[in-house]
């Protein structure tokens, strides 16, 4: 009897032992968790990051080409020889925006002429700019 006592007093404390989790599998387990939090977090802020640098690609993209067209609808071209200049305006042409904007006209002979559109822009430390070029005739060719 005394045997089948101690054979049970060693099964329960067995059993207690082998419930739950260690401290060591819980820390584990927490840094697992940390990592792959931290992980995530890093790629959400880089997505934010590289969405953000896109739109304002995008947008200067669309300011050089509507200002390219404007000066490619010019009827009498030598009104826009030489070029010109806007500084500080927005996505729309406004003021108040990160962007400056600026052309060229460039007379290739007869009634041609080159028109060279910049839309420049910092960003953090670094200037970015998109340089956009056509040949016309005017009134859109």
């Amino acid at each position: 009897m005394i045997k089948n006592q101690n054979h049970q007093t060693q099964n329960s404390v067995h059993r207690q032992n082998t419930r739950g989790f260690s401290l060591i599998e819980l820390l584990i387990a927490m840094a697992i968790m940390a990592l792959a939090m931290l992980a995530a977090a890093t790629m959400q802020l880089s997505a934010v990051r590289n969405t953000t640098n896109g739109n304002m690609v995008t947008q200067a993209n669309m300011l050089a080409k509507g200002k390219m067209e404007e000066l490619k609808n010019t009827k009498d071209l030598t009104t826009i020889d030489g070029g010109g200049t806007a500084s500080g305006i927005n996505d729309d042409g406004q003021p108040g925006g990160i962007y400056d904007l600026s052309w060229t006209v460039d007379n290739l002979g007869s009634s041609a002429r080159r028109i060279t559109v910049t839309v420049q822009w910092n960003r953090g430390s670094r200037t970015r700019r998109i340089i956009i070029s056509s040949n016309t005739r005017g009134n859109g060719v």
